[in-house]
């Protein structure tokens, strides 16, 4: 008994270390939650082989079958991570040259010659004035190539603002 204890511990704990290091590869997001998910029901199915009686307790459980999950492409997340990093650099930008702490939400697009925005979202996070707006919104279209119909203003909850 005492020997599948100890077996199972190992096994926990090194689970344990590869979901970590997994999870630190993929990044934040779906991809750590699902690697947490999937090591977290493989060391319950350790523990329940290791521990007497439990197996048939477990052999009586059935589990849910579920749809496939599509989690998209490679060219998908590269877009997404692209975006992403591209919004952080513009909104330091903003602060520094129009001194308003914002979110930017930049919406990107593949086209035959590349990827270009197709939009943006700006939420603000504090009260920005006319002459602001305006200094983001210039940095905005000569940065992103975009005409003044593509840049939406939100409020901080995310709502539109007429």
């Amino acid at each position: 008994m005492m020997q599948a204890l100890e077996r199972a511990a190992a096994v926990f704990c090194t689970a344990c270390i590869c979901a970590e290091l997994l999870s630190r590869f993929v990044g934040q997001g779906w991809g750590q939650k699902c690697i947490k998910a999937v090591a977290g029901l493989y060391i319950l199915v350790v523990f329940a082989d290791a521990l007497p009686g439990a197996k048939a307790q477990f052999t009586a459980l059935e589990l849910p079958q579920v749809p496939a999950v599509s989690v998209g492409s490679l060219e998908d997340a590269v877009l997404a991570q692209t975006a992403e990093e591209l919004s952080r650099t513009l909104e330091e930008r903003c602060l520094s040259e129009a001194g308003v702490s914002l979110r930017l939400n930049i919406s990107l697009r593949r086209t035959a010659e590349g990827v270009e925005a197709a939009e943006v979202q700006i939420v603000p996070r504090d009260a920005a004035t006319a002459s602001q707006k305006r200094a983001i919104e210039a940095l905005l279209e000569g940065q992103l190539q975009l005409g003044p119909e593509c840049i939406k203003w939100n409020r901080p909850g995310g709502e539109d603002v007429p």
